[in-house]
């Protein structure tokens, strides 16, 4: 189903919006994250916890789920589509797995801050907040860059699709920089798994 020239363009412009403002949001909240590692006013630390957790639950998670829910309409709404593309299946899977973490993290941070006046510095000056706060950022930058970039090559499913409707006998190839990063990915994921193996020793 397309989305008319109207729909198309809300659902355009709410998409970017929401990404805007969660990327902006992440930004913002790392110089509050250095902070509460950094600073050893334990009143003005469980402050910031609060205000942390303010700005994950009422302006982070919300435009995080906008932002996938968005991006999934205009995927099934234009002749991009939602699996043609390699593109769009890894910014749908940088997405989810952005949304995926961030609930974990907001739970967390949401025990923090509800029992922050009974602990000491050591429990809320967690540098989690700043592995998450610049693992986010990132993802977000590279789904970013893959929105505007919009690297060629179509999926098995894509090409199908477009032979359907061209006379087209040209045969199906992997782009490179599918491979590139699929090895890459792989090599990251032994890395990982290494280190794990050695920290659990």
């Amino acid at each position: 189903m397309i989305l008319s020239p109207f729909f198309r363009k809300l659902a355009l412009t709410l998409h970017v919006i929401s990404t805007m403002i969660w990327l902006g949001s992440a930004a913002a909240y790392i110089p509050i994250a250095i902070y509460v590692l950094t600073n050893q006013d334990v009143e003005l630390v469980q402050s910031a916890i609060q205000i942390m957790s303010w700005i994950v639950n009422f302006i982070i998670v919300p435009t995080a789920f906008a932002s996938l829910l968005t991006g999934v309409a205009l995927s099934l709404g234009t002749r991009w589509g939602l699996f043609r593309h390699y593109w769009i299946i890894f910014k749908l899977l940088l997405t989810v797995i952005a949304v995926f973490f961030l609930i974990g993290y907001t739970r967390g941070l949401s025990e923090m801050a509800s029992i922050a006046s009974n602990v000491d510095l050591s429990v809320l000056q967690d540098r989690e907040h700043i592995a998450h706060t610049i693992g986010g950022l990132v993802v977000l930058i590279v789904a970013t860059v893959l929105s505007v970039y919009k690297p060629k090559g179509m999926t098995r499913y894509g090409w199908r699709k477009q032979l359907d409707t061209k006379n087209d006998s040209t045969p199906y190839s992997t782009p490179r920089w599918i491979k590139r990063i699929g090895f890459a990915a792989i090599v990251l994921l032994l890395v990982i798994v290494v280190l794990f193996f050695f920290q659990t020793m």
